[in-house]
């Protein structure tokens, strides 16, 4: 009897996840093999998860996933599993205002207070969609004080952005890199051309007409299929202070983009909030499963590459080859790193080792390694998701998806 107790009483261990879950379509066998090796190099087994999935002319040839949604309740990760994009959400938005520009509903190079008057107020009245969406319109931070609840509201970040005038300083029109003010700007656009909000546009013209596991905010019922973000030790060190003190031009510049509020707060913990993951953060909070994510993309490089005037899935080839025409490219003032957009708001990639595969990819990255890719040459889309922010295993996972797409 008192056997039996002690059996009851103490916990026994749980298992730690190491499997790698899911199928792979012949020629592939190689991606499974580097996926697993950068879910062991992104953290220790059990604390983290990730998922990697391929559609290639609509068949999904890779659907892989590993570990843990939420190392604290112990939620395995499954092909539904939900990871909040943040900065990578932005190549989700700039497809829905392409949608809307597809549709005839607005133009991207026309001012923005043709659809939203207010915004012209300070000197922004010749600002258009494009500057927003390729992060070239001087508008890339906050002077107002914010904190994290702030930023959950979007009707209230568009009413401070109507009192805000351009920065003065010359580097903000190259800020290349996660300004959350193109979200706010972009929503309130789609919500005063469509009357819908952001949230429920997307969802009724894009995420449920072509089955996409991708949504701005979630549901009470999607609450158990969310990831829990954390960090990596050090990654923190990946956004540094630049060097200066107090008057210093670039440090002020840097506050009001990367530190009100930060969108990668030192509590991780503030991404798995019920009340966080309920809002409509639009350059931050869109969540996707990897399934959907590249369903989306490899809709996206179909539609780049058929005959024009053909129907497509989503999205027009006059409209597409628009947006990927290229706009612009620098080197981020603040943070480093190249960056490059279309005319549409789309981040062109580079061609890397494989171009006959590569060549004309577009997408976005994300924090931590997060990435997702259209290949139109090879009629493929591509996504990489982990809960665990690190210095960014996925490049290399998506590259061999490139090699094993031209082999295949």
């Amino acid at each position: 009897m008192t056997t039996s107790l002690i059996r009851q009483v103490i916990p026994r261990p749980r298992e730690t996840t190491t499997a790698v879950h899911g199928t792979t379509a012949p020629g592939f066998a190689s991606v499974r093999h580097y996926f697993e090796r950068a879910c062991r190099d992104a953290g220790p087994p059990g604390s983290q998860g990730a998922a990697l999935a391929v559609e290639r002319d609509g068949e999904l040839v890779v659907d892989l996933w590993h570990g843990r949604a939420d190392p604290v309740t112990w939620t395995p990760w499954t092909g539904d599993t939900l990871q909040p994009l943040l900065t990578g959400s932005h190549g989700i938005l700039a497809t829905a205002v392409l949608l809307l520009a597809d549709m005839g509903a607005l133009e991207l190079d026309r001012p923005i207070a043709e659809y939203w008057p207010e915004f012209a107020a300070r000197g922004k009245g010749a600002v258009t969609l494009r500057d927003v969406l390729t992060f070239t319109a001087r508008l890339p931070g906050m002077a107002t004080g914010l904190g994290q609840r702030d930023i959950e509201d979007p009707y209230m970040m568009a009413a401070l952005l109507e009192l805000h005038g351009l920065e003065e300083d010359p580097r903000a029109g190259g800020v290349l890199h996660g300004p959350g003010t193109a979200g706010w700007i972009t929503a309130e656009v789609i919500r005063r051309v469509d009357g819908r909000d952001l949230d429920l546009f997307f969802l009724e013209e894009i995420a449920g007409p072509l089955g996409v596991d991708i949504h701005f905010g979630l549901v009470p019922d999607q609450l158990p299929n969310a990831a829990r973000i954390s960090y990596d030790a050090g990654f923190g060190a990946r956004v540094p202070m630049p060097a200066g003190g107090a008057g210093d031009s670039g440090a002020d510049l840097f506050e009001r983009v990367w530190n009100n509020p930060p969108p990668l707060p030192a509590d991780a913990e503030v991404w798995s909030e019920t009340r966080r993951r309920y809002a409509v953060i639009p350059s931050l909070g869109a969540y996707a499963s990897a399934r959907g994510l590249a369903r989306l993309q490899g809709i996206l490089a179909a539609d780049a590459v058929r005959t024009p005037g053909e129907e497509p899935l989503l999205l027009s080839r006059r409209t597409l080859d628009q947006a990927r025409s290229f706009w612009v490219e620098g080197l981020d003032p603040l943070l480093g790193g190249i960056s490059a957009y279309g005319e549409g708001g789309l981040q062109l990639l580079d061609a890397g080792r494989h171009p006959t595969v590569c060549s004309g990819a577009f997408g976005h990255q994300g924090p931590g390694g997060v990435s997702y890719r259209a290949w139109p040459q090879a009629g493929a889309g591509a996504a990489w998701i982990c809960s665990r922010l690190t210095a960014g295993p996925g490049a290399g996972v998506l590259d061999e998806v490139a090699r094993a797409l031209r082999t295949a």
